[in-house]
């Protein structure tokens, strides 16, 4: 039978490179336990020399004792420190290891959790995983210790107190599992309150526009109050538990400490004990009494923690579907032709999005997708960079498989342009060059303001007081639409792929952006294969070819001109738009 539950354990991987400094420490916490039975033995030699009058002996002893402070002092600091050390390494080692894992789950994965979930759960949940193991190591294993040093003393001195001292500790055991169980329960209730009021402020703060525009502050008020009350409910039934634990264990604590007075006080009466040894006793059981609550609380920690644990652990277990073969190679530096082979593709098996799709673009080419809204068209290009894989068929680039190659040399030559722009912390020139490990401003600034010029943007970059050194805000609200998505062009200019995708990269613009954008766009799509996902069907009169999509198929194929003489279904969406613009 193990201490710790199967979620605590899974800690252990993360503990063991810090070994060295743990091992420092419970040496440490040796040494300051071996003090807490001496200091109860002091109090008898104490007690022995004050029956007597013996000064120079008290005086003697008052400076062994102030020694053994100073020694005792050197380990309890030796013993802080070096467990915490141990234990925040390893936690921020857990950080770092989820946050990975994180990063190489599915987009359906990822798409389908709540941010706010994801959030907490590196933040909050680990936060309180650290601070549990901390204690753990700072408190729990040297108050243990220290019970048993002291027990192991009280043994010595006087076997039969020390069975009435702790004749209560199978029943304080038993209420501590029942009590455990119930906070256990509790918190996991409480902490799943807060990562749904975090889900809930960052839907809100992420779309405050759209809040104030249909007045619905009130609403969300109301539905942030109500979590607010779930959330302190289930918090308060935890404080409940505690509360009466802490009064239940209190007592049979106090009915232990006044049976061994009555106990200790029969035996002095019958001759079995003298005074001097039931005061060092009594000094002993004194000093069991900040352990014995430490461990309580600590105990209780552990139990709210658990959920943490097992919330953090579950990230753990997911795995994704699409995985980098283990003797993937290196993309060589492609030409840009591309090859979508017999594909079928859903998310949901039962629900098809692409039915035998094949198409081959050749190097230099603009092919355009077009189609009702979830006709395919946005999942058949992420089969592309392979966030996801299809259930049949194949996707080459050059002739190679895709899935026979590594991530980062596919990703890093296919340049993506998608509608919803998306602009990090940092200044603009960061932004540019994003994912440049060795990026230096002053070295790069040259090769940044060229890929601006190519995406429409350096002209008013350069207006800006800071101008490439301008930060971004959140989300880069500080910007216009048009304007952060010339900053993602130039992005893609930088990066040089041969293959580009345009994801409606122009779809939320107004007409003077789209103009802006369009021309940037013309200016990147030179000489590289490009895919277009077009919402907007005038920007896309001069792609070599349009394939239009419905219902996971290609059902038309050709120019503008000759679909448009088809009478299909292109021509209807093409004027359904041209009349909607001219209405």
């Amino acid at each position: 039978m193990h201490l710790l539950p199967k979620s605590y354990r899974r800690l252990t991987p993360f503990l063991v490179p810090y070994q060295k400094t743990i091992l420092a420490a419970l040496g440490c916490t040796l040494g300051f336990v071996i003090t807490m039975p001496a200091l109860a033995y002091l109090v008898e030699k104490l007690t022995s020399f004050l029956s007597a009058g013996n000064l120079q002996a008290i005086t003697e002893l008052a400076v062994i004792a102030v020694g053994m402070f100073i020694v005792r002092g050197l380990f309890q600091y030796g013993q802080d420190t070096l467990m915490a050390k141990a234990a925040l390494q390893a936690i921020t080692d857990l950080r770092k290891h989820v946050y990975q894992h994180l990063q190489t789950q599915d987009l359906a994965y990822l798409a389908s959790q709540r941010t706010g979930d994801l959030t907490y759960c590196l933040t909050a949940d680990i936060d309180r995983l650290g601070e549990t193991a901390r204690r753990f190591f700072h408190q729990f294993i040297p108050c243990v210790l220290t019970i048993i040093a002291v027990l192991g003393y009280l043994i010595y001195l006087n076997w039969q107190l020390t069975v009435v001292t702790i004749s209560v500790a199978p029943l304080i055991g038993w209420l501590f599992g029942w009590f455990g169980n119930r906070l256990l329960s509790f918190s996991s209730t409480s902490q799943k309150q807060i990562a749904n009021l975090s889900s809930l402020l960052t839907e809100v703060f992420s779309a405050t526009r759209v809040i104030r525009g249909f007045a619905a502050e009130e609403y969300e008020r109301h539905r942030f109050n109500e979590r607010s009350d779930e959330n302190c409910e289930a918090r308060f039934r935890t404080e409940q538990i505690k509360a009466i634990q802490y009064p239940v264990i209190g007592l049979l604590q106090a009915i232990s400490v006044l049976l061994v007075f009555w106990v200790g006080a029969w035996q002095i009466s019958v001759g079995h004990l003298d005074g001097a040894k039931f005061a060092s006793f009594v000094t002993g059981i004194a000093l069991l009494i900040d352990p014995v609550t430490l461990i309580t609380n600590n105990l209780n920690d552990l139990r709210e923690a658990e959920s943490s644990a097992n919330r953090v652990f579950a990230l753990l277990d997911i795995h994704p579907t699409v995985l980098e073969s283990p003797d993937a190679k290196p993309l060589p530096t492609v030409q840009g032709s591309i090859d979508f082979h017999d594909i079928d593709f859903s998310y949901n098996l039962d629900q098809p999005v692409l039915v035998g799709i094949n198409l081959r673009v050749k190097p230099g080419e603009v092919v355009a997708l077009v189609g009702p809204s979830g006709s395919g068209k946005s999942s058949m290009v992420n089969l592309l960079p392979r966030f996801y894989d299809p259930q049949r068929g194949t996707v080459h680039i050059d002739g190679i498989d895709v899935r026979t190659v590594k991530f980062d040399s596919l990703r890093r030559q296919i340049g993506i342009v998608p509608q919803e722009t998306i602009l990090f912390s940092g200044t603009i020139a960061e932004n540019i060059a994003y994912a440049r490990e060795d990026f230096n401003f002053d070295r790069d600034i040259a090769e940044i303001e060229q890929a601006a010029k190519v995406a429409n943007a350096h002209e008013f970059i350069s207006k800006l007081p800071y101008g490439y050194k301008t930060p971004v805000e959140e989300r880069g609200s500080n910007f216009s639409g048009g304007q952060r998505q010339r900053i993602a062009i130039a992005r893609a200019v930088l990066l040089n792929p041969k293959i580009l995708i345009l994801d409606e990269a122009t779809s939320a613009l107004d007409t003077e952006s789209e103009f802006l954008v369009q021309d940037a766009l013309n200016n990147l799509m030179k000489e590289r294969t490009v895919i277009v996902v077009a919402h907007r069907l005038s920007t896309i009169r001069d792609a070599d070819r349009i394939l239009v999509l419905d219902h996971g198929q290609i059902t038309e194929e050709g120019d503008h001109h000759s679909l448009l003489d088809k009478g299909g279904l292109y021509a209807q969406l093409y004027n359904r738009q041209f009349e909607r613009t001219t209405a």
